[in-house]
């Protein structure tokens, strides 16, 4: 039996990815363990790439790029180099499918999810 455990990198969360595991859950089991333990190594190895080889694999390749500028200014340190050059979305990706909630998220959304046409609510980064 395989006991739980939260992925302790961005490389391990696309990984889980790959394997076919829900990324939505990966992100936020990653964010708590950020939260508990954040260090700049935790983005130090580059993600293996998901275009190509998941549904909506390019998103996910941009918004993990994001996710790792995000929060390595969270810890005053330089984003890793695997974050440049920046992935751009040839079309904008709304976390939220609702046209009156998207003038929100185009405010809303952090700037490097916004310089990626990505656009969330920077809630959703956070962990209760």
């Amino acid at each position: 039996m395989k006991l739980f455990q939260r992925p302790k990198t961005l490389a391990e969360v696309a990984g889980h990815i790959l394997d076919g595991a829900d990324a939505g859950m990966e992100i936020k089991d990653f964010l708590h363990e950020f939260q508990d333990s954040g260090s700049p190594a935790m983005f130090q190895q580059t993600p293996p790439t998901l275009g190509g080889r998941v549904d909506k694999g390019e998103i996910f390749d941009a918004y993990l790029q994001a996710l790792a500028v995000y929060l390595m200014v969270k810890l005053d340190f330089d984003p890793p180099s695997w974050t440049s050059p920046a992935i751009q979305l040839p079309e904008p990706w709304f976390a939220s499918p609702g046209a009156a909630i998207r003038n929100y998220l185009l405010l809303s959304s952090p700037a490097p999810f916004r310089s990626r046409n990505l656009f969330i609510d920077e809630d959703s980064l956070s962990v209760v």
